[in-house]
């Protein structure tokens, strides 16, 4: 085999740059792999009712969800760094042991953009 010739795949640094500039990213992508694979494992009927359920809420009360997320994203900025990697750490735990939590939270997201999608692009008096 030659020596000079590249290995496949991507090193360590990259990965570690990527999460640094995309850390919210790389968060919640985690946090809804885990919350999904537990949810097949443990609470399959309830994640869905709680999406559903936060959906619905989202749709309702949008402004109050909104902020909502708002000051929880502004609670974790406030933070040092290690405190927000262990909050990080800890929704993840969240996620593996209360994955309908996790849902429940899409759910309230999802419904508060939707809702904000529609108002934004409905034609006025319609």
């Amino acid at each position: 085999m030659n020596p000079n010739k590249l290995k496949d795949g991507v090193s360590v640094k990259v990965i570690e740059n990527f999460a640094k500039q995309h850390r919210f990213e790389v968060f919640y992508c985690v946090a809804f792999v885990l919350a999904c694979f537990f949810t097949f494992v443990f609470f399959a009927a309830w994640s869905l009712v709680f999406a559903a359920l936060g959906g619905i809420v989202g749709v309702a009360m949008a402004g109050h969800v909104d902020k909502f997320i708002k000051s929880m994203v502004r609670f974790v900025l406030k933070q040092e760094r290690t405190t927000q990697i262990i909050l990080a750490v800890v929704g993840w735990i969240l996620s593996i042991f209360l994955p309908p939590l996790t849902f429940l939270l899409i759910g309230l997201a999802g419904g508060k953009s939707l809702i904000k999608v529609a108002n934004e692009t409905s034609v006025p008096g319609a």
